[in-house]
């Protein structure tokens, strides 16, 4: 039996993996990090939310509970207590009441105007040092002139100032 814990954000969740893996000697690199949310822009904060709240609130409201874990992980990927671990963070972003205000406040999504959601992928860049970023621009029922308005929007007025983000921890070694 899972109970509730405090939900966790991405930059909490980069954190713990970073401390677990320093325990065993490992530093991961940028290029080895990478963070993906659902994203959506708009000309203002308020208008981002209006827009995207009923398309992001059915993704984890609705399609999210629905889906089992389970699926997307093949056996013997991650220990009993890791997927323990998992499943109690994934609860705690999903089911009925889950708000997009909430969401967005904790960053598991990306939501406000080009000024804001370039600030907030920065933010999290430099507290975790990512190298990549998969902004999911199409969630839940968001229909296609949304869709199409949110990428637009992103590629012109977000993308353009989150590429140059510098790597901030050395590339890792190759493989022997």
């Amino acid at each position: 039996m899972f109970t509730a814990a405090k939900p966790v954000t991405p930059t909490a969740a980069t954190s713990a993996t970073r401390l677990a893996a320093t325990r065993f000697g490992y530093t991961a690199a940028s290029d080895r990090l990478g963070w993906g949310a659902p994203v959506y822009v708009a000309d203002t904060d308020e208008q981002a939310i209006e827009e995207a709240r009923a398309h992001m609130e059915a993704l984890f409201n609705v399609f999210i509970p629905k889906s089992s874990e389970l699926m997307f992980l093949p056996p013997g990927y991650m220990s009993e207590a890791s997927m323990k671990q998992v499943m109690v963070s994934k609860r705690a972003n999903r089911g009925v009441g889950v708000d997009i205000e909430d969401l967005n406040a904790r960053g598991v999504v990306v939501c406000g105007s080009p000024e804001t959601v370039r600030r907030r992928i920065a933010q999290v860049h430099q507290r975790v040092g990512f190298q990549e970023f998969i902004a999911i621009l199409q969630f839940g029922t968001l229909p296609a002139d949304l869709t199409e308005k949110n990428i637009r929007m992103f590629a012109a007025e977000v993308m353009p100032r989150v590429e140059g983000l510098t790597v901030r921890l050395a590339p890792a070694a190759p493989p022997r």
